[in-house]
């Protein structure tokens, strides 16, 4: 382990005991008090109280809780509980205190107050989505909750592509990178997609799952971020989703996080149905307690069946997840222990059957099931050197398959199926055939943490130290890519592939800790609050295998808020805050990156073919070889983030307004890596190619029988080709900022109607940071006795630099209208996109473009792009002159569309929405969405970079039911 990362561990581990040993003493009280339903004032059993100094206390069956040392002062309390809404308060202790008393009302539109919409958190720039906005969304999945962060538009629901999470984009769930770079927390464990190897061949297509167009390509997410569709929405509680600064305690991320809490505890029956044109929902799911102190159990099962468009039915998916959890507190009188077990299966299927698009017996089909097992509580101590300790640990295990029928086949040819490489007699394959090939994986993710505070109160504030380790294993036991080696998914020669099994790849290794500090601290009428952390990571991997050494990344962040003015200094702010923060994080590789397939390219060296069981049929192809085509130079992908801005109360009025500024250096991709083959072609001369001529291989070398029963060796010419294979490499690079809003205006009270206004303005910014090539072959001569063309082959290395420019302006204004009389919320969007442009760029590092003006062989304008070098096909590099190389401009690259690199400009669009939820008494509930209901469209034309847009989204709706008992 280097010398950076134990000083680092060292540091954490002194600064921790250093806080835990400096203690100050102070007057101890006992605090004890009941949690009772405000609706029939009868015990809440499991409820559980939080305090703002993280201490915590849960109900016993009488409802009672009790906190026996609690320094004299005051504190902000939270009490919850599934089901009801979740209470908050302030009291301040300076004796013992026996009879404290607080109500939780159960969820319900009869509530004077129902919140619908994402509400900002204190420190760091981060949404909270509670029940009742999930409930009212009608989502169908966690990528639907997360349009009601500032700045995200609406996009209908879709469950026939893979749902990713996308945080502060233009284009919500289309950049791999965020995604991949989102990390997705389920009940304390992260989901990790690290070992999901769905991949034809990086080789030779990257992260897609085949080489076609019409396949399973956005159905798999290798090199992408986790599948949102595995987790049920109607089985969440609430979501807090980080945009900003996330604590140190989360890791291997770079766009931020999305922190998801599912139910569990005692509930009713409820029963769900949502519909819309193109899908099904069916959920149902209970949760009782099992009696005396032994604990609740919760369960709920939902299936879905969606068609990306009703007219196409073969175009299918299918969702089944079931949930169960069960809860117990041990030792609740005394140090209570918090126990919670879930468990979840889900399977996924993604069918696309037979159409007049496809030949008769073609399909492919994405088959996804897996299970998740996961651990975690708290066990309040309170000692001298720790507070509380938090333990967390999930297994996840997947069997993905993604499985494909095709015809393959244009004529009979010959096909090597070797590893090694090498010149050798080959057979023939069918002139057509079908071709049946399985991507098989077996994911393997296991996680756990341990972590541990320890608070301090002094009389201006509080300190909180949290000290922390987790380890993470992915790998994968699948079979890898497996087919009939007689019927291969590619024919020909050039780049083939070969099975591979996931099994025999080595496994990965991830080993973390970190430390954080939050203190908050009084200064006058003021308040500082403080969040300083580190966190330190090793991923330990196979030397051999991915060409380098384990990867460390030390991760130091930073979150600070100051309420500078509140009720005791002003008489206009409640409250306003200045928060900022600074932070650095870090994405490691996934095994696909760091774990690539080999390369293999098969040339003929002769081929002769005249008909079924004939004698003269002979092949002989030369197999070259990249055994491994892993990176050494591969680097973790990197953010930087730095914020700054401000949030406050005026009266009813709530907001917050914050600058962002990130870049994210070494994001991930595939780059082409040029080679040069040589091997033999071998030509019968003309004069000796009679029917009665037989072709033999005999002793590495091609031979042939004349009629008289002579035997000859053909001349062999030896022959160089220029091919090129994918590599994992850091190819792109990110740089975002922009500013997003909040504001809640309150209750316009003689319509019963909130107002708030969310956007934002982002400004994004993608390039690649690798070279690309351009090739080009020049015929020399042709060989007069063997027939045989030769080229010389040019291989332009063009410069790196080339991306896009995006920028967005939008608000939405929501108009949320709830009469707690007839039970009713009906909420209204108007979305507005102010401004929304794109750009096409080519340019270095500086900004500086690296096109220039030209002129086509027809006399009009163009663009292009000169390459720095080029390499022969010897592979010889050179620098770029067009006088060295033959029709130098086949080798440059150009663009036909002078304004290729102009601005494209969209014109302003709005668009309304509505979602309405009624409650009938406390039974039954009926909910209705509709976007675009107004049925706005408008296909707009790019003048400047060409091609046609639609502006809005297609309209809408649904309904959904839901009934309680």
């Amino acid at each position: 382990m280097s010398k950076k990362i134990i000083t680092s561990l060292i540091f954490i581990v002194c600064v921790y005991l250093s806080g835990a040993l400096t203690a100050v003493a102070a007057d101890v009280y006992s605090l004890e008090g009941r949690i009772v339903s405000a609706e029939d004032r009868e015990p809440v059993e499991f409820a559980t109280v939080r305090l703002n100094t993280l201490d915590w206390a849960v109900t016993d069956s009488d409802g009672k809780f009790r906190f026996p040392k609690l320094p004299s002062g005051k504190y902000q309390y939270e009490v919850a509980y599934l089901g009801f809404e979740t209470a908050k308060g302030e009291f301040e202790i300076k004796n013992n205190i026996s009879d404290m008393t607080i109500r939780l009302s159960p969820s319900s539109l009869a509530l004077k107050e129902v919140v619908v919409t994402a509400r900002e958190g204190k420190m760091g720039s981060s949404s909270l989505i509670g029940q009742s906005a999930i409930q009212h969304l009608q989502a169908k999945s966690v990528e639907d909750m997360l349009q009601l962060l500032p700045g995200a538009v609406t996009k209908n629901p879709d469950l026939t592509n893979a749902g990713q999470a996308s945080i502060r984009e233009i284009d919500a769930g289309e950049n791999s990178n965020n995604s991949l770079g989102t990390a997705v927390v389920v009940d304390g464990s992260p989901l990790s997609n690290d070992a999901n190897m769905q991949v034809f061949s990086t080789a030779r297509s990257g992260s897609n799952s085949s080489v076609q167009t019409n396949t399973m390509n956005d159905q798999t997410t290798s090199g992408r971020g986790v599948d949102l569709r595995q987790i049920s929405p109607d089985n969440i509680e609430s979501i807090e989703v980080v945009r900003g600064i996330p604590s140190v305690e989360y890791g291997n991320l770079t766009s931020g996080a999305v922190i998801i809490n599912t139910k569990a505890g005692a509930t009713p029956w409820e029963v769900l149905v949502k519909v819309d044109p193109n899908s099904k929902l069916l959920s149902f799911g209970k949760g009782l307690r099992l009696g005396g102190n032994k604990g609740s159990v919760n369960f709920a099962v939902d299936y879905t069946k969606s068609n990306a468009d009703r007219r196409k039915t073969y175009l299918g998916y299918d969702r089944l997840t079931a949930n169960v959890s069960y809860s117990k507190m041990f030792f609740q009188s005394s140090n209570p222990l918090s126990f919670n077990f879930r468990g979840t299966y889900y399977r996924n299927i993604s069918d696309t059957k037979s159409d007049e698009a496809m030949l008769k017996g073609e399909y492919f089909k994405n088959e996804d099931q897996g299970v998740r097992l996961a651990v975690n509580g708290m066990w309040r101590l309170n000692n001298k050197v720790v507070s509380n300790l938090n333990y967390s640990a999930s297994l996840q295990y997947a069997h993905q398959q993604d499985i494909y029928n095709k015809s393959v086949g244009s004529g009979v040819v010959p096909y090597s199926h070797s590893y090694l490489p090498g010149e050798m007699q080959v057979s023939f394959l069918p002139g057509s055939y079908m071709c049946h090939y399985v991507l098989d994986g077996k994911p393997i993710n296991v996680f756990a943490q341990l972590k541990a505070n320890r608070m301090f109160i002094f009389p201006k504030g509080t300190v909180n130290f949290k000290l922390g380790i987790d380890y993470t294993l992915s790998a994968n036991k699948g079979g890898g890519m497996v087919y009939d080696h007689d019927f291969p998914p590619i024919q020909g020669d050039g780049q083939s592939v070969r099975p591979r099994s996931y099994e025999s790849l080595p496994s990965m290794h991830t080993l973390s800790a970190f430390v954080e500090n939050h203190t908050e601290y009084s200064i006058g009428t003021t308040v500082l609050s403080i969040q300083p952390g580190v966190r330190v990571s090793r991923l330990m991997i196979d030397k051999a295998q991915a060409l380098r050494g384990d990867i460390n990344a030390v991760d130091p962040r930073v979150n600070v808020s100051y309420k500078f003015l509140t009720a005791d200094n002003n008489h206009v702010f409640d409250n306003l805050s200045l928060v900022g923060g600074y932070g650095l994080a870090t994405k490691m590789p996934t095994m696909a990156y760091l774990y690539p397939t080999p390369a293999y390219f098969d040339f003929v060296s002769y081929n002769s073919y005249a008909g079924a069981d004939n004698p003269r049929n002979l092949a002989v192809m030369t197999t070259f070889v990249v055994p491994n085509t892993a990176n050494h130079n591969l680097k973790p992908a990197c953010s930087k983030k730095f914020e700054i801005g401000l949030n406050g109360r005026v009266g009813r009025v709530l907001g917050s307004i914050t600058f962002f500024k990130e870049n994210i250096d070494n994001e991930y991709g595939f780059q082409s890596v040029p080679i040069s083959a040589g091997y033999n072609r071998y030509v019968i001369p003309q004069a000796d190619m009679v029917s009665s001529t037989i072709p033999s291989y005999i002793d590495g070398a091609l031979h042939y029988t004349m009629a008289d029963g002579t035997v000859k060796k053909a001349p062999a010419y030896f022959q160089r080709e220029v091919r090129s294979y994918s590599m994992p490499a850091n190819v792109y690079e990110t740089d975002k900022h922009g500013i997003e809003y909040t504001f809640n205006f309150g209750k316009i009270k003689p319509l019963s109607t909130d107002l708030i206004i969310d956007g934002a303005w982002f400004w994004i910014k993608r390039r690649s940071t690798g070279n690309g090539f351009n090739s080009s072959r020049v015929v020399t001569d042709v060989d007069p006795a063997s027939g045989i063309t030769n080229y010389n082959t040019y291989l332009a290395v063009m410069p790196a630099g080339s991306g896009s420019v995006r920028s967005r302006v939008n608000t939405n204004f929501r108009f949320v209208t709830h009469i707690p009389a007839i039970r009713l919320i009906l909420s209204t969007t108007l979305q507005v996109v102010w401004q929304e442009s794109v750009r096409n760029i080519y340019e270095d590092a500086d900004g500086n473009p690296l096109y220039r003006a030209a002129t086509s062989s027809y006399g009009k304008p163009m663009l292009e792009v000169i390459p720095v070098g080029y390499y022969d096909k010897e592979m010889n590099y050179f620098e770029w002159n067009p006088s060295g190389v033959e029709r130098p401009e086949e080798l440059v690259t150009r663009y036909s569309n002078p304004d290729y690199f102009t601005r494209q400009d969209y014109p302003v669009t709005c668009m309304l929405n509505f979602k309405l939820t009624k409650e009938i008494k406390k039974y039954v509930q009926i909910s209705m969405i509709a976007n675009n209901f107004l049925k706005f469209s408008k296909v707009y034309r790019q003048n400047k970079i060409g091609g046609y847009k639609e502006l809005y989204s297609p309209m809408y709706f649904g309904a959904e039911i839901k009934a309680k008992f």
